[in-house]
């Protein structure tokens, strides 16, 4: 029989006190770390961008986060609650994110994604791990992109099948993105102040000639008022419209980031469905497709946009560099690509 001394016996009770000691610290270390997220949500609470967010709310609960949506239907409001400290996690579009990270709010620049393998791709290389250090700028990271559709014009004159076509048509754009209102005046048209509430009204009551959107405002905006009786989508879109997940860096958890955009990028195809299925209900008799013999034009000046942004130091150059080297990797018989002076 084992015979126990009060020096064994204390010995014993140290290991247990040092092991419970350990396990608890383990619990919490496992703890999630409370975070805010002023969550942009222009459908409001309900809708599929809510359901998407509590999807992503879950998720972030596995890479230890416990996150806590508050809503908001006023993306500029709820960028600016994230700069005020109210939130540590935004949602936005990428030209209100470009105020956070210019590289990635480059990726609407204009003609650049022409199709969602173009978009597929570059996502695939800004996840990266590589990639991780341009996703920090300031206090801010971009923590996650999520397509958002393609970007079409809404014309009510089926005339217009071209950029050159647009000149002199009054177009709506958001006052808080003045990059826009650049890009409207270049191609000739006349910008129209509008907001997010009332962009797609002027539209239908012909206050303006073109608005700009995803397919899937058509049927949630009603926008065959707008078409009818003689209008038409141009079917090259304009640019590939994105979500930015913005995070202040401090205030996220070691490896949280990564696994966010990795979240993003696996997510990808599940996005991408919901918008093509978008696409297909419109009805095909107002898609305009582009005339062949004008494309490049259409490339031409779109490239003369996005040089005129960058020089004026809207846009990142960094960012239009690897936009322009996807596209001639997917179709080297650009004309861009044996450019002298590239993007």
């Amino acid at each position: 029989m084992k015979k126990y001394t009060f020096k064994s016996i204390l010995k014993s009770w140290m290991n247990v006190i040092v092991l419970s000691a350990a396990a608890t610290a383990s619990v919490q270390a496992a703890e999630p770390v409370p975070l805010t997220m002023c969550a942009f949500m222009m459908m409001g609470e309900g809708g599929p961008e809510h359901q998407a967010l509590l999807e992503y709310q879950t998720a972030a609960l596995g890479w230890g986060v416990k996150l806590t949506l508050k809503p908001y239907m006023n993306e500029k409001v709820a960028a600016e609650e994230l700069k005020g400290g109210v939130c540590d996690i935004t949602n936005m579009t990428s030209m209100q994110a470009r105020s956070f990270n210019k590289f990635t709010g480059t990726l609407d620049a204009p003609a650049t994604m022409p199709t969602y393998e173009h978009f597929r791709t570059v996502l695939q290389t800004l996840t990266k791990p590589s990639a991780a250090k341009y996703m920090v700028e300031g206090d801010y990271e971009i923590i996650g992109i999520q397509t958002a559709g393609a970007v079409f014009l809404f014309s009510n004159d089926r005339n217009v099948k071209s950029l050159p076509d647009l000149a002199g048509k009054r177009m709506a754009i958001l006052d808080s993105m003045p990059e826009v209102r650049q890009l409207v005046v270049d191609l000739g048209m006349t910008p129209v102040s509008s907001t997010v509430t009332n962009i797609f009204q002027k539209f239908n009551n012909k206050a303006v000639d073109i608005a700009a959107g995803p397919a899937i405002v058509y049927e949630m905006m009603e926008l065959h008022k707008g078409l009818e009786p003689n209008g038409g989508i141009l079917a090259e879109p304009i640019l590939q419209g994105n979500m930015q997940f913005v995070g202040r860096t401090k205030k996220l958890p070691p490896g949280f980031s990564q696994k966010s955009r990795e979240f993003f990028l696996a997510n990808f195809d599940r996005s991408l469905k919901i918008i093509r299925d978008a696409e297909d209900a419109v009805p095909k008799k107002w898609w305009i497709p582009l005339p062949v013999d004008q494309r490049d034009e259409y490339n031409v000046q779109t490239r003369k946009v996005r040089v005129a942004l960058r020089d004026q130091n809207l846009y990142d150059a960094r960012m239009l560099t690897l936009l322009r080297k996807v596209r001639c990797k997917m179709d080297a018989t650009l004309a861009e690509c044996t450019e002298a002076n590239p993007e």
